[in-house]
């Protein structure tokens, strides 16, 4: 049973969809709206593929694999193959989310019900848009995501679990294996938090700061409380 409080995620148990491509490209995962990048050139669907398939996916992730030239689902593709179609953890190969142009990626695989990608290595921008989203991203050895992905193929029903407090990634015939992930954005989505809740959630450690510094630097302060 997931431990997903209202205000953050702790644990997350779900099926995993090996997905194990390398260097995927962020413009990949979302295209922009309109199919247009962010530096104004279109988006070329490959050959085979109509416009009209691309324009059926834009609000999914990997609208250019999801369907065919006709706009009809492709069945060959992993995140529409059961069980896979309600996978909340995709496995991914290094180099994920790779490129400079700021999309919503992450919000994207969120919207296909994704709370997790765990892979080797992240694109920075794609790291900081699941950071911003709630997308928990979780970096691991490569060979580690491999042997996940084989037991995921194996026995694809047999949920995965993500446990943020303990470090650890284990199902019933793998684990656990340990990981690790900066103390500052573990609290941060366990807690829930984006930017302003981070900021506001240090309010009392700010006020106890000031009042140490204006004792010891009063000079500095006017007769109000105010800095100069």
């Amino acid at each position: 049973m997931n431990s997903l409080k209202p205000d953050g995620l702790v644990q997350w148990t779900g099926i995993a969809a090996p997905f194990l491509r390398h260097d995927v490209l962020i413009d990949y995962i979302a295209p922009p709206i309109g199919g247009v990048h962010a530096h104004g050139s279109a988006v070329i669907p490959p050959a085979g593929v109509a416009a009209n398939a691309l324009d059926q996916g834009l609000r999914q992730a990997f609208p250019l694999d999801r369907y065919l030239a006709d706009g009809s689902e492709n069945p060959e593709f992993i995140l529409n193959r059961e069980p896979w179609r309600d996978a909340s953890i995709l496995l991914a190969g290094r180099n994920f989310g790779i490129g400079g142009t700021q999309t919503p990626a992450a919000a994207r695989l969120l919207g296909d019900g994704m709370r997790a990608v765990i892979a080797p290595s992240f694109g920075p921008v794609f790291l900081d848009d699941c950071i911003q989203a709630g997308l928990l991203p979780v970096i691991l050895g490569q060979e580690q995501v491999e042997a996940i992905a084989a037991a995921a193929m194996a026995v694809p029903r047999r949920e995965l679990t993500i446990d943020l407090r303990r470090q650890t990634i284990s199902r019933p015939d793998i684990g656990p294996i340990a990981f690790q992930m900066n103390p500052r954005l573990r609290r941060r989505f366990a807690g829930g938090l984006g930017d302003i809740e981070e900021t506001a959630s240090f309010q009392r450690e700010a006020e106890a700061f000031r009042r140490e510094h204006e004792l010891r630097q009063p000079w500095i302060y006017r007769s109000t409380g105010e800095p100069r």
